[in-house]
């Protein structure tokens, strides 16, 4: 027998067969990639969202996947010893975890797929998205299906935790971005999705509270409570739709309330808690509960969860809509406009203010509401649902639109994707600046923020903290004095109501064990305040909230001046140790109602301290110090690492 002949057919047989191997990886990997691109595609493009399409790039991936995973699944790990190669080292790396993900979210992605095809198909066919009386027919296909998609995402989630994603080439990089993203999205959805069937009132019927708060009155949980809207969705449909002014939930005429926060009873006089200022706390959840508990002492109707959304969220959602009119004759609604048209809808008329134009002078909210709900429900083919539910998720991102509801799996996802407006619970440094405009005036269009914190690190851990806050008044008007409240009378406009000054009552929380050391005083003369009597202007340490130290402050910027206040305090531990390595992590948790406030972060480390790593990089550093700039349009996350 001729053995080297052999030799060469079987070295032969096995280029061949690794060829073909290889090939097959290679097509696999191509069609994959081709795949995700495309849905990448039909998710963030112009295109109408094509669910049947969707299906059929999830099922064609999910088979893409299975083969990589039987073809090369137990060789990927081999791949890991590559890690020092440049350009792909980090991809080579990460590969085994990336498989994962994708086995994971094909997999989910299939199954809610198959369960929801006869349904899908039914949609397409009809050329319409699906209308809230259809949600029990798909709840029903898809309730089988969640707990084994949501098992898969789980599964993908805890691969992706072992990513490092600052290793990724540059093209890998982008799609870890979006999984970054997607990844808490999706796990929230779809455990909101398992509590879809009591939400939507499939068990019974659900009550719902959507607080209207203006942010020209901005107050801690986005606004004033001008308008409250009763929604009851039964069997997936909407049985109750209604807007009233929230002046007129309470019942104080025939029920006993309570005394208000001391702020509001010091410094607005106001001798009950009503309705219009549940929303004192800015915990969310906490003043949600507050405001479903006054709604039902004086509507006595039981409320099952609570939405708030500023005028900021009115103006994201809009564009979805396109054009909007309350009347024929009316000139058309946008995002542009709807603003003013708000102003000058609760104007007075050529009368002025009488008795008939305070009890509908918030009218236009209803109706507005009406309109946009009307559209919703009964022509959803007529909306862009892919620019709405894109707005709505900068709307929940920004803090313009939060939501409470206490069932239990859909408590979890909106916390978890901080919708939910609560205090957020931090192993790190923390800062959150809450204002409250408690002068009577819509004043806060006027007024420019900029917070300016600066944290000096010691070398066992805790931190030294000042923080500087600016608020300067832009109004540009002649002869405004700082009066105590506004008179509805004579011919009141929205506008005068803009142009006063700003009576403010600012919060500070910080981490729990922060020692407060000195804040800026400002005295506010007595013929400034209703009670007459003057306000020395002190911060004052308050009770911790939600694990968190608090202080507070009144003060007043007079028109057209700017007030700058500063506090000082001692931060406890706020470094954790991590080998030879230190990690210290800053959240500035942005108020929501805000927009567009200046932020800077100035961080000093330790004497001799060596920067590792930081993320964001900073905007500028010198020797040990690093500066963050930026506005606070979202929560603002820091993550530091030294030597």
């Amino acid at each position: 027998m001729n053995y080297r002949r052999l030799g060469w057919i079987l070295l032969a047989l096995g280029a061949a067969l690794l060829l073909i191997w290889t090939g097959r990886l290679l097509w696999a990997g191509a069609g994959l990639w081709s795949d995700l691109n495309r849905l990448q595609e039909l998710a963030t493009g112009t295109e109408t969202p094509d669910p049947v399409a969707a299906c059929t790039l999830i099922q064609s991936a999910r088979s893409k996947v299975t083969l990589i995973q039987t073809e090369a699944g137990g060789v990927l790990p081999a791949g890991r010893a590559l890690g020092w190669l440049p350009g792909i080292g980090g991809d080579l790396r990460a590969a085994p975890e990336f498989l994962t993900v994708a086995e994971g979210l094909t997999e989910a992605g299939s199954v809610l797929c198959e369960a929801a095809g006869p349904v899908l198909t039914a949609w397409a066919e009809r050329g319409a998205l699906p209308k809230p009386e259809q949600l029990p027919e798909l709840l029903t296909q898809l309730m089988p299906a969640l707990p084994p998609a949501t098992t898969a995402v789980a599964r993908a989630e805890t691969a992706w935790a072992q990513v490092d994603a600052a290793t990724l080439s540059p093209r890998l990089a982008r799609k870890a971005a979006l999984l970054e993203q997607e990844l808490p999205l999706l796990d929230a959805g779809l455990h909101l999705a398992l509590a879809a069937p009591d939400l939507a009132g499939l068990n019974g019927p659900r009550t719902y509270l959507i607080l209207a708060q203006n942010d020209d009155e901005l107050r801690p949980t986005g606004g004033y409570i001008s308008a409250v809207g009763q929604v009851t969705l039964e069997q997936g449909r909407l049985t109750t739709f209604k807007f009233i002014d929230a002046y007129t939930v309470d019942d104080y005429a025939h029920k006993p309330y309570p005394r208000p926060p001391e702020p509001l009873y010091t410094y607005m006089w106001s001798d009950l808690w009503l309705f219009r200022d549940a929303n004192w706390s800015p915990d969310f959840p906490t003043s949600a509960r507050q405001a479903a508990y006054f709604y039902e002492y004086g509507q006595g109707i039981h409320i099952d969860g609570v939405i708030a959304l500023d005028q900021y969220a009115v103006e994201m959602i809009l564009p979805a809509f396109g054009e909007i009119h309350l009347a024929e004759d009316a000139p058309p609604l946008t995002a542009e406009n709807i603003r003013e048209f708000m102003r000058e809808a609760w104007n007075p008329g050529a009368e002025g203010v009488n008795a008939e134009w305070y009890q509908q002078r918030k009218e236009f909210i209803g109706q507005l509401a009406t309109v946009l709900q009307a559209r919703l429900t009964t022509d959803p083919a007529s909306l862009d649902a892919r620019q709405l539910l894109r707005n709505l998720y900068r709307a929940f991102q920004e803090r313009h639109l939060l939501i409470y509801l206490p069932e239990p799996n859909a408590a979890a996802a909106l916390a978890r994707l901080g919708w939910d407006g609560a205090i957020r619970a931090t192993a790190g440094d923390y800062l959150m600046v809450v204002d409250a405009n408690i002068g009577f005036g819509k004043v806060d269009p006027l007024i420019q923020r900029t917070i300016a914190y600066e944290v000096t690190l010691t070398t066992n851990g805790t931190a030294n903290a000042t923080l500087t806050l600016t608020y300067a008044h832009r109004g540009q008007r002649r002869q405004i004095q700082c009066t105590p409240q506004v008179p509805y009378s004579g011919h009141l406009t929205y506008e005068s109501m803009i142009h006063r000054c700003y009576y403010d009552y600012v919060r500070v929380y910080a981490p729990a064990g922060s020692r407060w050391w000195a804040m800026t005083p400002h005295p506010t003369p007595g013929q400034y305040l209703l009670r007459g009597q003057p306000a020395a202007g002190q911060a004052e340490v308050l009770a911790d909230e939600f694990g968190k130290a608090v202080t507070g402050q009144f003060f007043v910027v007079e028109y057209g001046q700017t007030v700058t206040t500063t506090l000082t305090y001692d931060l406890p531990t706020v470094v954790q140790t991590q080998g030879q390595q230190r990690l210290y992590t800053l959240l500035v948790q942005k108020q929501p109602g805000t927009q567009g406030t200046a932020l800077t972060v100035a961080l000093t480390l330790p004497p001799g301290a060596r920067l590792v790593k930081a993320i964001p990089s900073p905007t500028q550093t010198a020797g040990e110090q690093l500066f963050f700039v930026g506005e606070l349009n979202t929560d603002f996350q820091i993550e530091v690492v030294y030597e």
